[in-house]
């Protein structure tokens, strides 16, 4: 079995999961791993507008462990094996840009999950957790609604990194329903010279 930290640098570096048996974050590697999910939160961050973000490692650690299994989880399932992916959702800014260093990458796994078996468990489980993480989640193609607010515990940074990857999947439930957030979705939408996208009632169709 790979040391996970192996596995990590490869995701952070070239966005590949290998891996050759069920992840496992061994305690020796915890400071290791950490280390380097902290170096790539302060590259991340430094694209992030607004008030300096402080790097959660606990989150950080979490979101990576989660990643990992989700991509051993998409080669396949023992039977009656658990697909739950647990990361307790948060506003703090810290929790989302941090876990944000690798569940960017969860999109991923969810386009390959529903195109090999929409209908599985790790799909539905895939889906529940990208609504609760929406900095991430917003990179997904998912329809209907985030769960949490979108405000990211009201950091400026935040809702415009949430709003400029919003433009790229114009998911109209998840548009931001009022406040900061929203001003922020409307500019940068008007910005690229488009409208908020606007979601049709049900049995309504597009010209």
């Amino acid at each position: 079995m790979r040391p996970f930290h192996d596995w990590l640098d490869r995701v952070l570096d070239s966005g590949e999961s290998v891996q050759d048996a069920p992840p496992h974050l061994a305690p020796a590697e915890r400071t290791a791993v950490e280390a380097r999910l902290r170096s790539a939160f302060d590259l991340h961050a430094l694209d992030v507008a607004g008030p300096p973000v402080a790097f959660d490692p606990d989150t950080a650690l979490r979101a990576a462990t989660i990643l990992a299994r989700a991509c051993w989880l998409l080669v396949g399932t023992e039977e009656n094996e658990s697909v739950a992916l647990t990361l307790p959702p948060t506003e703090a800014p810290a929790a989302n840009l941090s876990a944000d260093v690798t569940l960017r990458f969860m999109p991923a796994v969810y386009r390959r999950a529903r195109a090999r078996d929409p209908d599985s468990p790790l799909v539905t489980e895939l889906d529940r957790l990208l609504r609760a993480w929406p900095l991430s989640g917003v990179l997904a193609d998912l329809d209907g609604a985030p769960t949490p607010p979108l405000d990211f515990g009201g950091h400026t940074g935040l809702q415009l990194l949430y709003a400029e990857r919003l433009v790229a999947t114009d998911r109209p439930g998840w548009i931001p329903p009022n406040g900061p957030a929203r001003a922020w979705a409307e500019r940068i939408f008007a910005e690229r010279g488009t409208q908020l996208p606007v979601e049709l009632p049900k049995g309504d169709a597009r010209a």
